[in-house]
């Protein structure tokens, strides 16, 4: 459900739900009485532009008419036609366009039979068809001897006319014709007031532009965007230009079922510019009702200030108090609610800094993610039962580097130690359970599960090894991790708890990190863990039965992640192998001699000795036929 954040925003809420409406209806019925007047504004300018060009054409016509009717009367023409002289007609002729004014580009005289006595534009054949056979027939059907057309000469479209020629009966056809070029173009946008193009299309080629009165740059965007189907004759279409919308009418000029050739006239007008007074209008009554909306506004704030100012000093104040700041008080300056409400706050501040107070104290005391838990959840004993990576620390040497030195220092050095230890735990997400000495207990899982838990234990034990190496050579860790099922959860009496998880995985990891100074080595980990974190390399160490446990864990050194273990490492790590599995074969001569070369060659020549000194033991009392490898530890 809605709600309002705060009182002013409410009232202005239902001002606005007041205002707008009858603004809002108001801004839509004037916008669109003005757009429907511009619109139709627009359209009378282009019919009026498509009334223009078909009256310039006609006026043309009608002049080209008396022009090439007047060849009938030249006494010369007359002479040349009947001595039957092609040369001295063709100068005639061409004494004619001369003397046109620009109203005749070319004449063509045709004989009863439709053939072409002369032709100024010389179309290359010998007798009328198409179009031209079309016009002639129409001027003999018609009662005044005349009929006009536009047909498509080499690429460019002629207004046509064809009348008699009489010599004193006719014995002739005239056809006479204006081109409709980039000259005529510009003459009808003068009259019209728009702009004015010529297209023409054929099946053999797209649209293609004849003339046009538009830039350069906007002609290509015209034959790309215009459409000449029949549908669209008569009817306004729009052309997107990039900085301007053009309305535009197509009117189809010419036709030819023969040719497939069409000619089309497209008057076109500026929208932007016609609509530039309505969109005057539009913005000077979008601002009259900005003021209006915004006068409403202050007269709403000024009347709920009165109660919002003490309201805003409340949510300040609980702003700070979410940050942390539980240090403040609110000024109580009425009787009302609201002073009630300030009350409750500063009431609220003071509780919460006991738990802070509270809640830093137990940090302190445990891992913050416990803590958090503790805080947040109801404290009860008993837990649940989780898969977590259990992590041992101890300091291998950390009782002969202390010796001679005073208490105070001692404690000093194990809290430095203490605190590497930690803080690498806790960068890689595991939880410090509990501190045992120079030993230290860690949860990768618990209180709060990750998908990378054994890996983030992996990364945790081998920075303890580096840290401690690094912090002083006399120094050096001893790490068990296992993973396995344990129970999580608060352990103790209703009068003191302790966070921790308790489980055979808990036990098996403690003796992993106790076996890790018989074998030598500064890792031991469970197979379990192995599989849990396949990213690292392991060395195999031995099958064992550890103290208290009858079911057998294979153990392995953790070497480091996979791409990064040096390849001597590797090559020590499998002739360890193959020793390890001469012993479990019983080939004591092999295992012997394997384990032996292995003193000899490597640094760690304590692991290899406890393998001679069991298969020595085997050679005196040799284990039971049954025997699978596994060692058995009697004690802890």
């Amino acid at each position: 459900m809605f709600t309002f954040g705060s009182f002013q925003s409410r009232l202005s809420f239902f001002l606005l739900c007041l205002l707008l409406p009858v603004l809002g209806g108001t801004f839509y019925y004037v916008n669109r009485n003005n757009q429907e007047y511009t619109q139709e504004t627009i359209n009378t300018y282009l019919e009026i532009g498509a009334d223009v060009f078909d009256y310039t054409r006609t006026q043309k016509a009608e002049t080209l008419n008396a022009i090439t009717n007047s060849l009938t009367w030249d006494f010369g023409f007359r002479t040349a036609y009947a001595s039957n002289d092609p040369a001295t007609i063709f100068d005639a002729a061409l004494n004619v366009l001369d003397r046109s004014l620009d109203n005749a580009d070319m004449l063509m005289i045709v004989d009863l039979d439709y053939e072409i006595v002369i032709d100024t534009e010389i179309q290359g054949s010998d007798s009328l068809e198409g179009v031209w056979l079309d016009l002639v027939q129409r001027a003999e059907a018609s009662d005044e001897g005349f009929a006009d057309a536009i047909a498509v000469i080499e690429g460019q479209p002629y207004q046509l006319i064809a009348l008699p020629l009489y010599l004193p009966r006719q014995v002739a056809w005239i056809i006479g014709g204006f081109v409709l070029d980039q000259e005529f173009a510009e003459q009808v946008s003068e009259t019209a007031v728009s702009d004015v193009s010529i297209l023409r299309s054929s099946s053999q080629s797209r649209l293609e532009l004849v003339a046009s009165t538009l830039s350069a740059s906007r002609r290509e965007v015209l034959v790309n965007q215009i459409s000449v189907s029949p549908e669209f004759f008569g009817s306004l279409q729009t052309v997107n230009f990039d900085d301007e919308v053009f309305t535009s009418l197509v009117r189809p000029l010419f036709s030819s079922s023969d040719t497939d050739e069409k000619v089309y006239a497209v008057i076109q007008r500026s929208y932007d510019e016609n609509n530039e007074n309505v969109v005057l209008f539009q913005r000077l009554l979008m601002e009259y009702f900005a003021v209006v909306i915004l006068l409403s506004l202050v007269a709403v704030f000024a009347l709920a200030r009165s109660i919002t100012n003490p309201l805003a000093s409340l949510a300040g104040a609980v702003q700070k108090i979410e940050k942390g700041n539980y240090d403040l008080k609110v000024d109580v300056t009425s009787r009302d609610e609201i002073g009630h409400l300030a009350s409750m706050v500063n009431s609220m501040a003071k509780g919460l800094i006991e738990k802070e107070k509270v809640r830093d104290l137990l940090g302190k005391v445990v891992s913050k993610q416990i803590a958090d838990q503790l805080m947040s959840n109801p404290i009860e004993l008993g837990g649940e039962e989780k898969i977590v990576t259990i992590l041992f620390s101890d300091i291998r040497g950390f009782t002969s580097f202390c010796e001679g030195l005073p208490p105070k220092q001692v404690l000093e050095e194990l809290n430095r130690v203490l605190s590497t230890v930690s803080n690498i735990v806790e960068s890689n997400t595991g939880v410090v359970d509990k501190f045992q000495g120079d030993a230290v207990m860690a949860l990768f899982g618990a209180p709060i599960t990750g998908t990378d838990d054994a890996q983030n234990a992996m990364k945790a034990a081998l920075e303890i090894v580096s840290a401690l190496e690094t912090m002083d050579s006399r120094l050096s860790a001893c790490v068990g991790i296992n993973t396995g099922l344990v129970v999580a959860g608060n352990l103790g009496s209703d009068n003191r708890l302790n966070y921790s998880v308790i489980g055979d995985s808990v036990n098996l990891c403690a003796r992993l990190e106790g076996l890790t100074r018989l074998y030598n080595v500064p890792t031991i980990v469970s197979e379990a863990s192995t599989l849990a974190a396949p990213n690292f390399m392991y060395k195999e160490l031995d099958a064992v039965c550890v103290a208290g446990k009858k079911q057998p864990v294979v153990i392995y050194e953790l070497l480091g992640e996979k791409g990064s273990v040096s390849e001597q490492v590797l090559d020590e790590a499998q002739r360890y192998s193959l020793a390890l599995k001469a012993y479990r074969e019983k080939n004591w001569q092999l295992a012997h001699r394997l384990f032996s070369d292995l003193i000899g060659s490597c640094d760690n020549k304590a692991l290899h000795q406890v393998f001679l000194d069991r298969i020595q033991d085997f050679k005196l009392i040799p284990p039971p036929a049954n025997w699978d490898g596994v060692f058995v530890f009697g004690k802890k």
